[in-house]
């Protein structure tokens, strides 16, 4: 091998380190999608996110008209945000006053006015309150803040909230208070009347 090709190798290998070490070193799965290296300070618009799991499903769809990012806390924070948690599963949609992304892990933290919809046959499945997290890792959506929920002849109020996105469910926590409206009308021993479904717990948790 001549001193000229051993030379080339050389350089060549040289540059490929260099190149790496430019890159980016959030190129990561959990890296937060469609987003500029995370030691700048920006600012976008009309910005869209899709976030995936492994196999590729729709984990979570957001979306607002004003992202800014902080280099120093690797903070995205999104106004007005509208999102979407996963579209083919749990099918939670919602909106708030602010988004907040923490380029460390995979938390989406949801701030002021919260509002968080499902819909079903029966009717919707709403809850309100000042904050929620969807934690994408742990799969749930939680709020150690005050919440209430509300369905279909149901009115809830909490402390807590924990919502498994695995197995559907809701759990209450805190001093949680209920009111049922019982419609008896036209009742028969083989209807049941309106109120808890199956499921619902009476220790502070509530089912689908």
């Amino acid at each position: 091998m001549s001193w000229r090709l051993l030379l080339a190798a050389c350089l060549a290998l040289a540059l490929v380190f260099a190149v790496r070490w430019m890159l980016p070193s959030d190129r990561s799965p959990s890296a937060l999608p469609n987003l500029p290296d995370a030691r700048l300070n920006y600012t976008l618009s009309d910005f869209t996110a899709r976030f995936t799991d492994e196999e590729g499903q729709v984990e979570l769809l957001v979306s607002g008209p004003r992202l800014e990012h902080d280099s120093a806390t690797r903070v995205a924070t999104l106004n007005q945000p509208r999102f979407h948690v996963e579209p083919d599963g749990g099918n939670w949609r919602g909106r708030a006053e602010q988004a907040r992304f923490d380029r460390n892990d995979e938390v989406l933290l949801l701030e002021g006015n919260v509002v968080l919809t499902q819909s079903h046959s029966d009717g919707e499945v709403s809850v309100t309150g000042e904050a929620l997290q969807h934690d994408r890792l742990a799969r749930t959506i939680a709020s150690d803040q005050a919440v209430e929920i509300e369905r279909p002849g149901t009115w809830l109020r909490a402390g807590g909230l924990m919502i498994r996105l695995d197995q559907d469910l809701i759990e209450l926590s805190k001093n949680v208070q209920a009111t049922i409206q019982v419609d008896r009308s036209d009742s028969t021993d083989g209807d049941r009347p309106a109120g808890p479904r199956a499921g619902d717990r009476a220790d502070g948790g509530a089912g689908r």
